[in-house]
């Protein structure tokens, strides 16, 4: 790991240089300058900056500095102490004070490959002699390291000398993660590595970059080289296992997914992406991994499991609801996921996601038991209405669970939501004369009489009233406190009863007789005699 002081100044040089990068993407191609600090005094400074294709560096240490300006492609000699080559038009200029000395080299490419080289001390323009030659041979690699001038092809040579360990090496001595990024991307793009030297490089990046952006920038676009096996893939989960941006983890997670990856691969994503602290990352990571087309139902399966680790219910809901659009859930994954919406505390979400539920067309019946099992332990009547009311759609409740609606109707407080509800059964279920009468029962049981009315009067709108019907609705009517909601009820119900036999007409006379006012009981008496 590298030091206190050097670890810092890595940080700031990753700011820099992630700032310089976001600026150089823009329409504008003006020059950027970004200069940062790296001490209090101010003594010490680190800048870097690039206008079109020219890239500048410039570190100062007290007293001491270098700056580094270059255009173009420039290679080295196998040794880092001399220049090599310069492309056409190309140059490198190296600036070096040291204890109050300065000395200067500009070198230049020609067309016909050669290099054309000014030295300076001070202001005095000298020959570059041999003198000249052992100060660049001196400084180059200094400047190399710093600024990661060739690094594509000096990680290759290094590679081919010393394979990765020496490459390892290398990167050790470079104090930026942003070019030793670019050593550690080099040689995971142009080597054909062992499992053994993948095993390395995962446990090697979190350990000595202290940047989760350039640690990204390292894994990102070859993490799929590292989910070829278990062995390199509990490599790559642990190292990433080892930042601290849930943000950066869930990139290198996500630019995996688009790959092609197997289910064991796609296992081992979700083991990542259940390791992570955030919700909001977590989720983006497992709703990519939805989005894949061909998902085996054991995925699936898992995926509705790992919500139970998600402690927003926003995020639980966003997962599950995107789960209930998969074709054709096995029971397990149908087991898991309503014991995933059994974890949910809020009423609003558990609502979504069964909502989102019974929009499957004819849901089964294993899906009707887990509705009015979980609506059950609901809190809101609001909520416990919407979904009972979009179960009852286009959906006959059978026999089996339409005592277990009512329990959890009789559950409902609110008259008015308790109203809303019993309406919907007497209008979309198909009731036999036990169920018509259990409900009716419920209605009486209302404590407002202007929600009970409200169903009566809407009930003998119906054209299908038979006798038991009747029966059912004059019992509910004897329920009603108030003369005058009583007298209404009777009223709207006078047609029906006056072709009916006489029973039914007895215990309309019989109800009608409970009405204490004489105006009220006077209209209703004469409607049928």
């Amino acid at each position: 790991m590298k030091n206190r002081s050097t670890k810092t100044r890595s940080i700031i040089m990753g700011m820099v240089v992630a700032l310089w990068a976001m600026l150089s993407m823009a329409n504008d191609l003006s020059a950027y300058q970004i200069t940062i600090s790296t001490s209090r005094s101010n003594s010490n400074s680190t800048s870097i900056s690039q206008k079109n294709g020219t890239y500048r560096y410039s570190s100062k240490q007290g007293s001491n500095g270098i700056e580094i300006e270059y255009e173009g492609d420039i290679a080295f000699t196998d040794d880092d102490k001399a220049i090599k080559s310069i492309s056409r038009g190309g140059y490198i200029k190296i600036r070096k004070t040291s204890f109050g000395e300065r000395r200067e080299l500009l070198a230049e490419g020609n067309a016909d490959g050669t290099i054309d080289y000014q030295f300076y001390e001070g202001r005095r323009r000298a020959d570059f002699d041999a003198a000249a030659q052992k100060w660049l041979a001196d400084v180059l690699l200094e400047a190399i390291r710093a600024t990661g001038i060739g690094a594509e092809s000096r990680t290759q040579r290094i590679y081919a000398k010393g394979g990765l360990d020496a490459v390892l090496k290398e990167t050790n001595e470079i104090k930026s993660d942003h070019v030793s990024q670019m050593y550690l991307k080099a040689v995971l793009g142009k080597q054909n590595l062992s499992n053994k030297e993948l095993v390395k490089i995962a446990a090697y990046v979190p350990a000595n970059l202290s940047s989760d952006h350039y640690i990204t920038e390292v894994f990102k676009d070859y993490s799929t080289l590292f989910l070829k096996n278990n062995e390199t893939t509990e490599a790559f989960l642990n190292a990433i296992g080892r930042m601290d941006s849930d943000h950066y983890v869930s990139l290198i997670l996500m630019r995996a997914l688009k790959e092609d990856l197997s289910d064991a691969m796609i296992s081992k994503v979700l083991d990542a992406a259940e390791r992570m602290d955030s919700d909001h990352y977590k989720t983006e990571v497992i709703k990519r991994v939805m989005d894949r087309k061909e998902l085996s139902s054991s995925a699936v399966n898992r995926i509705v499991k790992a919500t139970s680790d998600i402690d927003s219910d926003h995020y639980s809901t966003l997962i599950l609801r995107e789960a209930l659009d998969r074709p054709n859930l096995t029971d397990e994954a149908f087991e898991s996921l309503m014991e995933a919406i059994s974890n949910i505390d809020s009423d609003h979400y558990v609502t979504e996601t069964m909502r989102g539920l019974l929009r499957q067309s004819n849901p089964s019946d294993r899906v009707v038991e887990a509705v009015i099992k979980r609506v059950g332990r609901m809190d809101s009547d609001h909520y416990r209405t919407l979904v009972i009311n979009d179960l009852m759609k286009n959906q006959q409740i059978s026999k089996k669970y339409f005592n277990d609606l009512l329990v959890t109707v009789n559950d409902v407080d609110s008259d008015n939501y308790a109203a809303q509800i019993l309406k919907s059964v007497l209008r979309e279920q198909e009731l036999s004369d036990e169920n018509y009468d259990k409900v009716l029962s419920r209605v009486a049981s209302i404590d407002s009489d202007f929600y009970k009315v409200n169903i009566l009067q809407d009930v003998l709108k119906a054209r299908n009233l038979n006798k038991t019907h009747m029966i059912s609705i004059l019992k509910t009517v004897s329920s009603i406190g108030s003369d005058y909601y009583k007298s209404e009820v009777l009223k709207g119900a006078c047609n029906s009863v006056s072709g009916a036999d006489a029973e039914v007409k007895d215990l309309f006379r019989s109800v009608a007789k409970t009405i204490k006012s004489d105006t009220y009981y006077g209209k209703v008496a004469r409607c049928i005699d």
